[in-house]
């Protein structure tokens, strides 16, 4: 009983936690065209906005509405095992931020490096995702030299997945973000060069939908938390994620 007691106490401290955390509710989005020019190259554009809805009083109260604007394209090279498979995707990755309340539009330029790793067994999979985010020019900073640098961040996805039958697939994924290598002259900035340590988390659950052989739709909700330079909880975001995705054969 005790011991039932204390678990229910921790529980309610972590939510009373959170609850007094600055908290959004947000939409976000991708377009993701693939086409396969053969068995072992892919080639991808996949635009993406993100919508903010919603943003409690204790976090200025006022929704961003549309607030971010992204573009990633680039080549995927594809190998394929009995029961793995290993991608090797090198994008380039245009990340734009209207910033409604100044009138103002901020914008980055970046490459992104993401092995994927999967193994499958049965109806499972298990997959590992590292993106190495390299950024190299943001538009947010006042002069031309502090614009061009160099930052690097690192994120690593797990992602579990089990599919009920061809069409439909059950995932779960976590996301830590770790910023790696600061730019060694400008200002750490959220919009521009980030700041090194452990600075973001996103858990995912949803699933994908295969609507036909080469179209297909993923709802997940994603829950994101924000941690500021002393490694404390700053906020926390909801977002409704919405993935469509369109493949299609350029080779026979």
């Amino acid at each position: 009983m005790l011991k039932r007691s204390g678990i229910i106490f921790v529980f309610l401290l972590l939510t009373i936690s959170y609850a007094q955390r600055p908290t959004t509710g947000r939409l976000w989005s991708y377009f993701n065209f693939t086409g396969l020019i053969s068995k072992q190259l892919a080639f991808v554009v996949m635009p993406g906005f993100r919508y903010e809805f919603s943003r409690d009083e204790e976090n200025n109260g006022t929704a961003k509405k549309t607030y971010f604007y992204e573009l990633l394209t680039g080549p995927v090279y594809i190998v394929k095992g009995n029961c793995w498979t290993l991608k090797l995707p090198v994008w380039y990755y245009y990340m734009g931020f209207p910033i409604s309340a100044q009138d103002d539009y901020f914008y980055s330029h970046n490459i992104e490096l993401l092995p994927i790793i999967e193994f499958r067994k049965n109806r499972f999979t298990l997959s590992s995702r590292t993106i190495f985010h390299n950024t190299v020019y943001a538009s947010i900073y006042e002069t031309a030299h502090d614009r061009k640098g160099y930052g690097l961040v690192i994120r690593e996805m797990i992602k579990a997945s089990y599919s009920l039958n061809d069409d439909i697939e059950l995932l779960v994924a976590e996301e830590p973000f770790f910023g790696v290598i600061e730019d060694s002259e400008a200002e750490v900035h959220g919009l521009g060069y980030w700041q090194k340590g452990f600075r973001m988390n996103r858990i995912y659950a949803g699933g994908t939908i295969r609507m036909s052989k080469y179209f297909s739709i993923s709802p997940q909700y994603v829950f994101e938390t924000n941690y500021d330079s002393e490694g404390q909880l700053a906020s926390i975001n909801h977002y409704l994620f919405i993935t469509l995705s369109y493949a299609f054969k350029l080779f026979d």
